[in-house]
């Protein structure tokens, strides 16, 4: 009996891990799959108090717990640290209920708000606590992932921030058009003045609402601080806008940066941004499709820190970096971003099951990638260059 029960949670895990996307399930299946993957790995109190609760909120709550002392007993963990691939891994069940189908019961739809938002708020206060606090020293830089691939990065003399958000935030769909539910937002005027207060400078790499708010970028604006940007984002203007390539690096109050203008499809223009930050260079590709563009990134000097969006050819933009005369690529770090943005339907909320699973992302153990560390909407990872 013991032996078909290995089984028969073995086969549920396997079907979780076959496809590219993640199905929509019922909410009761959601937790069922969590229950199951938690055995799977070991896991078998969670596991155990997932499968006795009879609430939606109690369970999620016990997955972001759970998720949150794996996460903290791996922190600088890298892509091979199982701790951390299975905080990441039971941390997204919760951000995986299907909320946007109209089967979904009301109260379950209403709970996963709550729910978010609840955690997603703790988030934003922990980064802001950290961020204040932080002295960096001299050749090191501190990157905190906020939320998809908005990050607060400090080093000794100059904070920066970039393509940070109001999300999560939900939207009711009809079928065909979507309308934002604005009464669940995390980010609100108090926080991006918090945030307007933090940072030197604001960089968005292209104007969709997963990268940019109106309101984050008004408030910095309004601190007398530039927000550098492809286009203007408000109907005001003031953004520094760099719409043209860039080689040599253009000082924005004392932060150097190099940008080639792409885009996300024909009519988004997408910055793809090298950044200096304190002597550290970070690599951002925002959701650019121009591949041309990224490959300029081999004309630069070497980036210490790059940041790309996994679904979007992750290997490409490593590639690109990797062209560049002096790159190294034990010492440069690959920071893997744009997981579960809340705002796609769960078909296309990017997970980290298939950032670790699939060939065309981080699955391809062929692949020369640089040191790649994972990390958490909320969590941080230091830097350290020796030049």
């Amino acid at each position: 009996m013991k032996t078909l029960n290995r089984l028969a949670v073995l086969c549920a895990v396997v079907a979780l891990a076959s496809g590219f996307d993640w199905k929509p399930k019922p909410v009761p299946q959601v937790k069922a799959d969590l229950a199951a993957y938690a055995r799977s790995v070991g896991e078998t109190e969670l596991a155990d108090a997932v499968e006795k609760t009879t609430s939606t909120a109690a369970w999620m709550r016990l997955a972001f717990q759970r998720a949150a002392e794996l996460l903290k007993g791996s922190e600088g963990g890298d892509f091979n640290d199982q701790n951390r691939m299975h905080g990441l891994r039971i941390f997204e069940y919760p951000l995986h209920i299907d909320n946007y189908n109209k089967d979904t019961a009301p109260e379950d739809a209403r709970t996963y708000k709550e729910i978010v938002c609840e955690h997603y708020v703790s988030v934003r206060d922990r980064v802001f606590a950290e961020v204040a606090a932080a002295k960096i020293p001299k050749g090191e830089l501190r990157l905190w992932l906020i939320y998809n691939m908005g990050y607060i990065m400090k080093g000794p003399s100059h904070t920066v921030a970039i393509d940070i958000t109001a999300n999560p935030l939900f939207y009711d769909f009809d079928g065909h058009t979507r309308t934002p539910d604005r009464k669940n937002v995390v980010w609100q005027s108090r926080d991006w003045k918090r945030l307007a207060e933090l940072v030197d400078v604001l960089f968005v790499t292209h104007p969709h609402l997963d990268h940019y708010c109106d309101a984050g970028v008004k408030a910095v604006i309004a601190a007398g601080k530039p927000v550098v940007a492809p286009c203007d984002l408000t109907k005001d203007g003031g953004c520094f806008k760099l719409t043209e390539d860039h080689l040599e690096p253009v000082d924005i109050g004392g932060v150097k940066v190099r940008n080639f203008l792409g885009n996300q499809g024909k009519n988004i223009p997408c910055n793809v941004y090298l950044i200096e930050i304190d002597g550290v260079l970070v690599a951002d590709n925002g959701d650019n499709n121009d591949l041309d563009k990224e490959r300029m990134l081999g004309k630069c000097p070497p980036a210490d820190v790059i940041i790309a969006s996994t679904w979007n050819k992750v290997k490409e933009m490593v590639k690109s970096c990797a062209a560049a005369p002096g790159f190294d690529r034990t010492k440069c770090v690959l920071l893997p971003s744009h997981e579960n943005e809340l705002g796609h339907r769960v078909q296309q909320r990017e997970s980290y099951w298939e950032m670790y699973e699939r060939k065309d992302r981080l699955g391809d153990r062929t692949f020369p990638w640089p040191r790649v560390h994972p990390i958490a909407h909320g969590e941080s990872f230091t830097v350290r260059i020796i030049r």
